[in-house]
């Protein structure tokens, strides 16, 4: 879980959060959402 925990920090400081702690609970409120940081949306 730690490492699945530590892959979501990563992205998300690819993509210029620079709040890690709202930036992942953005995601938790709309299951899409973590599907178009890898790009798995259309």
């Amino acid at each position: 879980m730690a490492g699945l925990r530590n892959l979501a920090i990563g992205i998300h400081h690819q993509d210029g959060h620079t709040h890690i702690t709202a930036a992942l609970r953005h995601p938790a409120r709309d299951c899409r959402r973590p599907l178009t940081a890898f790009g798995l949306t259309r």
